[in-house]
């Protein structure tokens, strides 16, 4: 006997960026049914996630500095990167989300976004604190590096890989892990390339990747 959620799919939230059409295509192109909604401030929609089954927090500008309690940073950001009014509406996403328990996936800002919702901080810039490069696009093509995913985790159990190569294109990654969060997967070190929950019998699913 076929579910109403068979038969008439899934609803993902999808946060809005310069590159939303994308992420809507490979839902669109899914094996099964999946309907989008697009979620943005523009739209003032944020009680839509009420219609989603999970929700993806996409990738787009630097997250305010002033998030993480890093005000002195925006002299060192490029101010166009930032978006205030996006930055205030996903953390209602992500408080809405987390209240009805809804499966998360944030990608590259999204996965950075959640990791400092949760308390934790950010490099602002991979080259400038680091001085490892690789990671940021060049001459606007992404970059190719390999990556160390932690057994066990639920990046593992997805992909069934200890190791890959993966595209590139941030300049800023995860610092110090927000409450309840643990490594995926590594770069070189310190760079963190997905994080999840600690206990994931406990919290909903989220997975970050970069």
């Amino acid at each position: 006997m076929k579910t109403s959620a068979s038969i008439n799919g899934i609803t993902v939230g999808v946060t809005d960026c310069a590159r939303y059409t994308n992420y809507e295509r490979w839902f669109l192109d899914a094996p099964v049914k999946v309907n989008v909604i697009r979620l943005s401030y523009s739209l003032n929609n944020v009680d839509d996630v009420e219609k989603c089954q999970g929700v993806v927090l996409s990738g787009g500008e630097d997250v305010d500095p002033r998030r993480y309690k890093r005000p002195d940073l925006l002299d060192r950001l490029e101010l166009a990167d930032i978006d205030e009014k996006r930055d205030r509406f996903e953390w209602e996403v992500i408080a809405l989300a987390l209240t009805l328990k809804l499966p998360m996936l944030g990608i590259c800002r999204g996965m950075q976004l959640f990791n400092v919702y949760q308390g934790g901080t950010l490099i602002f810039d991979i080259p400038t604190v680091t001085n490892i490069n690789g990671h940021a696009k060049v001459q606007g093509i992404d970059q190719r590096h390999d990556i160390h995913v932690v057994e066990n985790t639920l990046l593992n159990q997805i992909t069934g890989c200890v190791k890959g190569a993966v595209n590139s294109s941030h300049h800023q990654c995860v610092e110090t892990l927000g409450k309840n969060l643990l490594v995926a997967a590594r770069a070189e070190e310190p760079i963190v390339e997905a994080m999840q929950y600690q206990n994931v019998d406990e919290y909903p699913f989220y997975l970050g990747v970069q």
